[in-house]
This record gives structure tokens, C-alpha cells and sequence, in this order.
């Protein structure tokens, strides 16, 4: 059984619907990512997987129990960091991370012991008694996880945690949401920059039009892809002809010295070609297979194109 089950969710707002008969599943221990253009329903739907918002027909069960009749449990097993900072900027590193295990129900001597060991994870022992206000936005970013994490929750919901930040400490927030779910928690995560959510999730959702319409690995996703593959390589004579020849490709070409195939099959044309060029006594100076990015993919499901400035 799933560890969350999302089934025929719908929710409007006045006369606008926003989600209609969504339907998904969420594995014990995996990052599952949700993608989908601005106004899709990304944050609804989040906000509906932790009770936030009462659905208008459908449910969410979690450990197969009707998420209705789990709200104490939810409370003590989900972590939701928001797209907006929840710390309080007047409050140090240690006030707030004190307070949000007081609003979790911790006791002070169970906050103590927790506290010590989110610091560490997050890696913010050494701005412990810093005012929030005064750290860098990657630091803000990691203390608004650790006010989330205090309670040691099952499942970290994530709204956008790379959002604003530079490609260097975006970086470092995906190693910190790999090492805490390597720890055993369930990550659910919503993101805007793809590359974010290729590298990070072991399935993702495709909310389009009101509704999941695809569910999987991005290499379940890949498969959906409607062209092909690439396979570069270069040779120290930059001479193609003969791998062209051999492999009777015709859908090929030879651009500032290197060779560039098309294949919908790049791990056997590649085992192929590097057969060639060994008996050929060639050497190989540079092979990389390009397989389609997510958004790509996503351009290609949706038929819409994907904007990086697209937010929730």
C-alpha cells in the first residue's frame, strides 16, 4: 500500500476550478516531484495532501486511513516548508526552530535532543544564535527545512525550496533534501526549475489542465519523447565516413568536427559504433549520450512551452 494515496481530488475556488478528479500515489522513502506551468494547481494540491484545504469531492488516505480521520497523526508525521519563509526574521536560528517544536507539540527536552542534530543536518550549527534576518538566503532557505524538520517528521513537503536562489546554493539545497531523504523521510516537492527535479526525484507527477495526466521516472517520462536521442562523439581524424557507412545511419551530422547521431535506441547504436571504431583502430577522443531533458519532455506531453520564470 502506498504511503499517500490521492484519489478523484477536485477543488475550485468561486467559480474557477482548479483541480478536477486528480488521482496519485505517493512510495514510502521516495522524492516525488509535482511540475506543472503557473496556475497549474501545484500548491492547492500540496495544501490538500496535509489537510490545509478541504477537497470538494474525492480524499487523500494516508497509511490507508482517510486523511480526515488522521489529522492528529498528520500533524506529527508531515513537515511543510512553504514557498514564503515561515521563520520569524526578529527570532535567532535557535528561537525559531524552539518555537515551531513548541507549535509541533515537543516537549522542551525533546526539542534539546532534536535540535542538536537538526542544526548539524542542516548545517547551521555555527549561526545558531544569529538573528534570521542576517543570513544569506541559502542559510534562510535551510532554517526554514529545519523549522519543519523538528519533530522528526515521516514526510517533508517542499513548495519550491530552490526558488530565488543562486545556481551555487541551489546546489547545496538539493544535496541537503538528498541527504534528508537518504535519512528515511518521504520528500514530496514542488519546483519551477526542472533541472532541480530531474536530478532529485525518483517519480514525478505532470499536473496539466487541471489534472495529473502522467505519472512516472523521468525515464518513464523519456519514453513518451517524441524524437530521438542524441549520441556526440569525436575522433582524433575527425573522419566519419567510415562509422556512417557501417552503420547505415541516415539521420546524421558532422558539426565543428564532431559526429552527431540520431537513434530512438542510444545505448545499442553507441555499442555499435564503439565496436566500429575499435576495429577501425580509431581513437576516440569524445562520446556523450544527450537524452531529453524534463522540459522537453514536458513541452512535448503538454504541448506548452515550458518558461523558466514559471512559478506556482
Amino acid at each position: 500500500m502506498s504511503l499517500i494515496q490521492v484519489r478523484e481530488l477536485s477543488k475550485g475556488f468561486g467559480r474557477s476550478l482548479i483541480l478536477e478528479k486528480v488521482s496519485l500515489d505517493v512510495e514510502e522513502n521516495e522524492i516525488f516531484g509535482i511540475i506543472g506551468i503557473n496556475g497549474s494547481g501545484k500548491t492547492t494540491l500540496l495544501k490538500l495532501m496535509i489537510g490545509y484545504y478541504k477537497p470538494d469531492s474525492g480524499a487523500v488516505f494516508y497509511q490507508g486511513r482517510p486523511l480526515r480521520k488522521s489529522l492528529k497523526q498528520l500533524k506529527k508525521d508531515f513537515g511543510f516548508t512553504t514557498q514564503e519563509s515561515s521563520f520569524y526574521p526578529k527570532l535567532t536560528v535557535i528561537e525559531n526552530i524552539r518555537y515551531f517544536g513548541s507549535l509541533y507539540g515537543l516537549k522542551s527536552s525533546q526539542i534539546n535532543i532534536n535540535m542538536r542534530r537538526i542544526l548539524a543536518l542542516v548545517e547551521l550549527e555555527a549561526s545558531a544564535n544569529m538573528l534570521a534576518e542576517h543570513l544569506s538566503g541559502g542559510m534562510q532557505r535551510r532554517l526554514d527545512m529545519a523549522c519543519s524538520l523538528i519533530h522528526n517528521p515521516k514526510i517533508l513537503i517542499l513548495d519550491e525550496p530552490t526558488e530565488d536562489l543562486d545556481p551555487i546554493l541551489r546546489k547545496d539545497i538539493v544535496r541537503l533534501i538528498k541527504k534528508i531523504n537518504s535519512l528515511g523521510t518521504t520528500v514530496i516537492i514542488t519546483s519551477h526549475l526542472l533541472d532541480d527535479i530531474e536530478v532529485l526525484c525518483d517519480r514525478i507527477a505532470i499536473l496539466h489542465d487541471r489534472k495529473i495526466i502522467k505519472v512516472g521516472s523521468i525515464e518513464d517520462l523519456r519514453q513518451l519523447y517524441d524524437k530521438k536521442e542524441e549520441i556526440h562523439l569525436e575522433l582524433l581524424s575527425g573522419s566519419y565516413e567510415g562509422i556512417i557507412r557501417s552503420l547505415n545511419i541516415s539521420e546524421f551530422l558532422v558539426e565543428d568536427g564532431k559526429l552527431i547521431v540520431f537513434t530512438s535506441d542510444a545505448e545499442r547504436t553507441l555499442h555499435n559504433i564503439l565496436h566500429i571504431i575499435e576495429n577501425m583502430n580509431e581513437k576516440l577522443l569524445y562520446v556523450d549520450i544527450r537524452k531529453p531533458s524534463l522540459k522537453e519532455v514536458f513541452e512535448t506531453i503538454t504541448n506548452k512551452k515550458w518558461l523558466e520564470n514559471y512559478s506556482l
